[in-house]
């Protein structure tokens, strides 16, 4: 899969079952084998109480490895593909981007942070 997902879209979602999910930011591409993930988390983004334009929602990944934290709009989308083992990629996009569709979702910033061993 190439970067020009990123052009349109914030997420790529597959045909069939996804053996990996890769996160695209800043110029960087990681991945994660799906049966690393041990749960996922969608909830409000507590800092969107303080911060007028911060992201309203957060979604995180928590892998055996690592922790991957995902700042956005809509990302309720996102988290179903996820569920369905159908999200095969997640990327930012500029910001600019985030009121261009209103329906689909928009990821602002991705943070991936490794597990203390």
């Amino acid at each position: 899969m190439s970067m020009s997902f990123l052009k349109d879209d914030c997420y790529q979602p597959a045909n069939m079952h996804c053996f990996c999910i890769k996160f695209h930011f800043e110029g960087r591409r990681r991945g994660f084998h799906a049966s690393q993930l041990i749960e996922y988390t969608l909830e409000p983004n507590p800092d969107a109480k303080e911060a007028k334009d911060a992201p309203p929602d957060k979604l995180t990944f928590a892998f055996s490895t690592a922790d991957v934290v995902v700042l956005g709009w809509r990302l309720d989308r996102i988290a179903d593909y996820l569920c369905e083992n159908k999200l095969a990629a997640v990327g930012t996009l500029p910001k600019r981007y985030a009121e261009f569709d209103r329906n689909k979702p928009f990821v602002a910033s991705i943070k991936i942070e490794p597990v203390k061993q």
